[in-house]
């Protein structure tokens, strides 16, 4: 009886143990994370720290539990997808982290808000079509194409102004046009963010002037997109393999798709973001 009576208590006394306060979650809640100014972004995940320990990545909006209570540091770095590739999800080096003390308190839900803001003072490169021309060079034989500025007001983070292109010739006809010349540093991580839509394949790449040629490579191709969409897009690895580049432009381009009346493309944003 004596062994029965020690082994109920046991088993009470360890029931007493795990329902403890402490053993009882507190729900994070975030809905969307802010970017500090009238900038477009897509920001899609939160990397969570709480006291410094990584907590996880969690996309946008999140509600998740956490056994850690009372007062609490928790840190939220802007995650984003390495170009646009649900796979290659990281934490963007170029915005700041949110961090805010708070208590947190079992069995209740806390709800953060975290704005973040860019962590360099000025970018290399930003064109955003608000100024007087087109500013891009069409690099093109053919003669059915149009580029033009576009005024549009309706969303204040795309400011007045994007650019449209328009191809609309034989089959295999192609449009292309770059940017000015740009200094790049190729030992440094660079990335490209740029605001597109586009009715056919649209595809991104570098020319690198090197002192007695030009080099010309595909970052990618961007599929159909009817609404406006935000990309990231890493330079670095392109652009490291030209050490001995004097310069670099952006080009932009699509091939004609005559199962359309015509093609478009249009942008917006374009900036290049590399550390200072």
């Amino acid at each position: 009886m004596k062994l029965i009576y020690t082994f109920l208590l046991v088993i009470l006394c360890g029931c007493e143990i795990i329902n403890t306060e402490e053993s009882i979650a507190s729900i994070i809640e975030i809905e969307a994370i802010s970017l500090d100014g009238d900038h477009t972004h897509s920001i899609t995940d939160a990397w969570v720290y709480i006291n410094n320990e990584f907590q996880g990545v969690y996309p946008l909006p999140t509600s998740f539990p956490t056994l850690n209570t009372g007062n609490q540091n928790i840190l939220i770095e802007a995650g984003i997808k390495k170009n646009g590739i649900s796979s290659s999800r990281v934490s963007y080096p170029y915005f700041t982290s949110y961090t805010i003390d708070t208590e947190l308190k079992p069995n209740e839900t806390i709800t953060i808000n975290p704005t973040v803001s860019y962590s360099v003072n000025s970018f290399p490169y930003v064109e955003d079509f608000e100024g007087v021309g087109t500013v891009l060079e069409v690099i093109t034989d053919s003669s059915n194409h149009s580029l033009e500025p576009i005024y549009d007001n309706s969303n204040p983070a795309f400011g007045n102004k994007h650019i449209k292109s328009v191809i609309s010739g034989e089959a295999n006809e192609i449009f292309e046009c770059t940017t000015a010349d740009i200094n790049l540093p190729t030992d440094k991580q660079v990335y490209l963010e740029l605001d597109y839509k586009c009715s056919s394949t649209l595809v991104v790449g570098i020319y690198a002037n090197m002192t007695s040629q030009v080099n010309k490579s595909a970052v990618i191709y961007l599929n159909e997109k009817e609404d406006w969409n935000k990309i990231y897009l890493s330079l670095s690895e392109i652009i490291s393999s030209y050490s001995n580049a004097q310069s670099f432009k952006l080009f932009f381009g699509m091939s004609r798709d005559t199962s359309q009346v015509q093609n478009e493309m249009y942008l917006d944003n374009i900036r290049i973001v590399h550390e200072e």
